[in-house]
Order: structure tokens, then sequence, then C-alpha cells
């Protein structure tokens, strides 16, 4: 029966380490995912505002053709002021020609705030470019790491398979029926120590004499409140 205590206990062993795996290996794509999407934040970013930097120049060519059609108006109504033959033509090309003027200043302050703008931008996207580098390099070592860590777990996890069934073999179908049952219903631990007479998987005390009978490693003991088997390691190298 000892032999058999052994067993269960290396294979619950086995177990939790291939839980511990897994989950580290479902974790990884999510992290993967993770640092891709800083990387492609930042590239959209910088598309962003390599877009919005061709609507600015435009606007300001726009604006440079608005401005030159004022200035034409300008030229036009001076022309005509002179021409003008009564006091009240005078005074209506005087009035056109501060409007147009008033609109030509209007037009330039927006040249001044549009440079400035296409300016900051370009600043802005020098700034991304060269972030953008630093990020992918940085994105394709971290990745590069993630990948060969998963490989390693990848095989790790093979290993541990490979022990698990062997070990399997040696408990026969029967007890290895009852340990998986227990398992399933116990979140995966079914196997637990008994340590200051206490059961270590729901930390409820022990009969005395119970605890001795496990110690003899003569027969499964499972807790009376959790149901999980018991087993006393420690006395496993005294038993004969």
């Amino acid at each position: 029966m000892i032999d058999i205590l052994k067993t269960l206990l290396q294979i619950q062993q086995l177990d939790t380490e291939l839980t511990v795996l897994e989950n580290k290996s479902k974790d990884i794509p999510r992290r993967i995912e993770g640092i891709e999407l800083v990387a492609e934040s930042r590239k959209n970013e910088l598309q962003e505002h390599q877009h919005s930097i061709i609507d600015f120049k435009k606007k300001y060519k726009l604006l440079e053709v608005d401005l030159q059609e004022t200035e034409e108006k300008i030229g036009q109504y001076s022309t005509q002021l002179y021409s003008a033959k009564t006091n009240d033509q005078y005074k209506a090309f005087l009035k056109e020609i501060e409007s147009t003027k008033k609109e030509k200043s209007d037009i330039e302050d927006k040249l001044i705030e549009v440079l400035e703008t296409i300016e900051n931008t370009e600043k802005e996207i020098k700034h991304l470019q060269l972030e953008l580098g630093e990020i992918e390099v940085e994105t394709k070592e971290k990745v590069t790491i993630l990948k060969k860590d998963e490989t390693n777990i990848h095989n790790a996890i093979k290993e541990r398979q490979k022990t698990r069934e062997s070990l399997c073999e040696v408990l026969g179908k029967e007890t290895l029926s009852v340990y998986e049952r227990i398992r399933k219903s116990k979140g995966g631990i079914a196997v637990v120590m008994v340590d200051n007479e206490r059961c270590q998987g729901c930390l409820n005390p022990l009969p005395a004499q119970q605890v001795l009978e496990i110690k003899k490693n003569e027969r499964m003991y499972f807790c009376e409140y959790c149901g999980r088997i018991t087993v006393a390691p420690d006395s496993f190298n005294s038993t004969q």
C-alpha cells in the first residue's frame, strides 16, 4: 500500500505542476497579443498624424488661394476707388476695402495657425517614428522570449504527462478512478498531506488515532470533512 500512496502523491504533485504549466501556456498568447497591441496602437497613432498632416497641408493651400483672391479684390477696389464718380460710390468702395482687409487678416491668422499645427504635427510624427522603431524592436525581443518560454513549457508538459502515464499504470484502474473522481470534485486536489494532525486540504483537525493509522500506510484513508485522500509523507522512509 505504501507504494500506491507514494504513487498517488507523485501523481498529485505532477497534476498540480501540470495545472500551473497549462495556465502559463494559455496565458502566453494573451501576453503576446497585449505586447503587439502596444506597437499596433502606436502605429495607428502615427498613421493618424500622417493623414492629418496631409489634410492640414491641403487646408493651407486653400487658404493661400483665398488670401490671393482677397488681395486681388483689394487691388480691384482700390482701382475702383479712384474712379468713383460720387461720394456714395467712394464710401462704398472704402467699405469693401476695409471689409476685404479684415477678411485678409483673418485668413493670415488662420494660415499662421495651420502652419504651426503642421510644424507641431511633423515634430510629433518624428517622435512617434522613433518611439515606434524602439517599440517594434522591444516587441520582437519580448515575443521571441515568450515563444521560447512557450516551447519550454510545452516540453515540460509532455515530460510530466509521460511520467504521469507511467505512474497511472502502477495504480490500476480502480484506484485511479477514485483519485480522478475526488480530484474533479475538489478543484484538482485529491491527495493532501497530514501536518500537525490537520488535513492540509481543508485544515480541519483529524482524530489522533486516525493520524496514527494514516502514518502506518496500511490502507487508503480519506478526510472525514473534505473527502480527500490523506497521506503522511514523513512516514514513508520509516515504513517497511
